[in-house]
């Protein structure tokens, strides 16, 4: 009498294969819950690599640093000398500057009066004007007046100077358009998902370094544009 014939699958998978399915099912489960972390929940910083690469000094401030964050209080006092423009922002945002600004990234030179600022925000819908079209009413409300930039929630005023939005939603304030028309798109993908390590943070400044060049940089905007 033969022997009793014993179905079989018809396919195998190894032991080896069913962890490799599912480490990559949960590399993709990670990349994603990163990506919906950070476009949608928490706060990914890239402001920094809106700032070129070419600017003789170049930092990035978390606003929540106690450290580092009061050194940029010069500097932001020079965008708004009269203690006018901030409530007009806010008023024309429809929300506080401080719940939304999360980061500061700057560059300054070669030229003494290039300067490029960035800030990263976090907003949430509903809320009133894009940002840096709420700017440049702003700018304009005030004494600054800007032409529209073509293709952009921006402008750009007399002396060369614009105001842009990034991909992300930072606000880019920047002396020419020239030392940030390469820098306005989408960042690489390494650095949305924070793959790319410390380039989007940057080294940590110095802080002797940031007062010097934050109060060197202020002065040069409020001679410029008082």
């Amino acid at each position: 009498m033969s022997a009793a014939v014993v179905d079989r699958p018809a396919w195998r998978t190894s032991f080896r294969g069913l962890v490799a399915v599912a480490l990559g099912l949960a590399a993709v489960a990670f990349v994603a819950g990163r990506y919906v972390y950070f476009n949608y929940g928490g706060y990914r910083p890239l402001a920094l690599a809106h700032v070129p690469q070419t600017m003789r000094y170049r930092a990035r401030v978390d606003l929540t640093d106690p450290q580092r964050a009061p050194a940029l209080a010069p500097l932001l006092r020079s965008l708004d000398p009269r203690h006018v423009r901030l409530p007009a922002l806010e008023k024309k945002l429809g929300v506080s500057a401080s719940a939304v600004v999360k980061e500061l990234a700057f560059g300054a030179g070669p030229d003494p009066f290039d300067f490029v600022l960035v800030f990263g925000l976090q907003r949430q819908a509903g809320t009133g004007l894009p940002p840096a079209q709420a700017v440049c009413a702003v700018l304009a409300e005030d004494g600054i007046p800007s032409a529209p930039r073509v293709g952009s929630d921006g402008c750009s005023w007399g002396d060369g100077g614009i105001v842009a939005s990034t991909p992300e939603g930072a606000v880019v304030i920047a002396s020419r358009a020239e030392l940030v028309k390469d820098v306005l798109g989408t960042p690489d993908i390494g650095d949305r998902l924070g793959f790319s390590g410390p380039s989007v943070r940057g080294v940590a400044p110095e802080p002797a370094e940031l007062s010097r060049e934050a109060a060197t940089l202020a002065q040069r905007i409020s001679a410029k544009y008082p």
